[in-house]
């Protein structure tokens, strides 16, 4: 039976890549955007587009009009993106959404306080069937926004990580994986753990990015003090910070570090690696 898709937040790395497997595989889809404007320079005309904003609960049922499933993806950074999300929730359940695909984050089910838990949790009492993907940290991080400012500016990526692991996965994967999982049957009211199929250090990454871009880059390490210092002096929210610091604490003491096997699973393949991601973006360093 056709179904239509909604994406929310399509302009992001996730949701652009996403809404780009729906329409090669010829799905229906509508992508959600604050500027669906700029959806047709993204995708090139190809994909319906509506206007949507978690600022506005009014953009929330027409953006859910005549829909079957939503790919739910918060704003990043935001610390009340469950408050948000939430009106959302209870539109798509008088909608009679048959599937929410939610985004939120690696670990998230082991603070039942965490905002993004309690998103889980609300969709989970809605009784609308659920699938929760909770992804590590994004490879494509080191190629936009602030920590790839710091490497192009400095030659260096300063971060309060220490020597600490974490199995980067690429935004690709996620992708594929929410694509597989709204395409495919026995993925309801299951959640998976998204990384990528190695662990590595911020001084392994770099160096990958280094010999990938062929352009000497290094890894600085901070202390949390030195970390926050920096944040406030930007102008970082105080409670920004304490977020940020709060997952770089996280960091170090190596939660992020264990490597699953759903990406595997899921896609019937191995994990894109951060190698091939370097390779694949070195362009970006240059």
């Amino acid at each position: 039976m056709a179904q239509k898709i909604l994406v929310t937040c399509a302009g992001g790395r996730v949701g652009s890549e996403l809404v780009k497997l729906l329409i090669q595989s010829e799905e229906m889809v509508r992508a959600a955007m604050r500027d669906p404007s700029s959806a047709s320079k993204k995708f090139s005309g190809q994909v319906e587009t509506i206007m949507f904003d978690y600022d506005r609960p009014d953009t929330f049922a027409p953006a859910l009009e005549e829909i079957d499933k939503v790919f739910l993806m918060v704003r990043p950074g935001d610390n009340h993106s469950d408050k948000a999300a939430i009106p959302l929730v209870d539109e798509a359940k008088k909608k009679g959404i048959r599937h929410i695909v939610d985004l939120t984050a690696l670990g998230v089910e082991k603070d039942e306080n965490f905002m993004l838990r309690k998103l889980e949790k609300y969709i989970e009492d809605s009784g609308i069937p659920f699938t929760h993907l909770r992804p590590n940290w994004f490879m494509q991080n080191f190629n936009s926004g602030p920590m790839y400012a710091d490497i192009q500016s400095t030659g260096a990526l300063h971060l309060p990580s220490s020597d600490a692991k974490i199995s980067f996965i690429d935004v690709r994967d996620i992708a594929a994986a929410g694509f597989t999982i709204l395409k495919e049957n026995g993925h309801m009211n299951k959640a998976y753990t998204l990384t990528g199929g190695e662990s590595l250090d911020h001084f392994q990454a770099i160096e990958i990015i280094s010999e990938a871009s062929k352009k000497k880059f290094s890894y600085i390490p901070l202390s949390d003090e030195t970390a926050r210092k920096s944040l406030a002096g930007a102008g970082v929210p105080a409670d920004l910070i304490e977020r940020w610091s709060d997952f770089y604490r996280r960091v170090r003491d190596g939660h992020c570090a264990a490597v699953s096997g759903d990406i595997a699973s899921l896609l019937r393949r191995s994990p894109i690696t951060f190698r091939q991601y370097a390779e694949d973006f070195a362009s970006s360093w240059n």
